[in-house]
């Protein structure tokens, strides 16, 4: 008798435990990918073509390099998305990077592959729905700030990212 007076407290008490209430769980909010993506990189669209570029330049200055007098060496990350439905034709030679007192550079061909061999943004054809890109070395003035990254090709692509005013810089 006694353990079927148990029992049935104890069923009692787990009805009374589920029959409570509680407070509805919220699921946590879903990351902000649009947001968290801006914070890492700068991107334009133009003609079914993304250029996305780091926000973060690397100073490679400190590695000892040697350069021509009066210039640093930068390296900027810069990788290019075919969204349209054509193959196209993607080069290092369309980027130009551009600094606050207007001046435009080019990127060192000798120092990209020199420093980032397999991971140099090379010339390519890119498929549909395929990215591409790397790293490219720029030699510029020292003090110089960069401010835009253009891109210009053949097929009429051409779109310019802005740098912001304070630059994140990494050594």
């Amino acid at each position: 008798m006694k353990k079927s007076i148990v029992l049935l407290l104890s069923i009692f008490i787990l009805i009374l435990a589920g029959c409570s209430k509680t407070a509805p769980k919220t699921p946590p909010s879903a990351p902000n990918t649009e947001e968290n993506a801006d914070a890492a990189h700068l991107t334009s669209e133009d003609k079914n073509l993304k250029i996305s570029v780091s926000k973060e330049i690397r100073s490679l200055t400190a590695m000892n390099i040697n350069t021509k007098p009066g210039y640093d060496v930068t390296s900027i990350l810069v990788a290019i998305e075919n969204v349209s439905k054509d193959n196209v034709p993607i080069s290092p030679k369309f980027v130009t990077l551009k600094t606050t007192d207007e001046t435009e550079y080019k990127y060192s061909e000798e120092l990209t592959m020199k420093i980032t061999s397999k991971s140099a943004f090379k010339e390519v054809i890119l498929p549909p729905d395929y990215r591409g890109g790397g790293l490219l070395v720029f030699e510029i003035k020292k003090d110089s700030v960069p401010d835009t990254l253009s891109y210009k090709d053949n097929s009429g692509h051409e779109m310019t990212v802005q740098f912001p005013a304070i630059l994140k810089k990494s050594i």
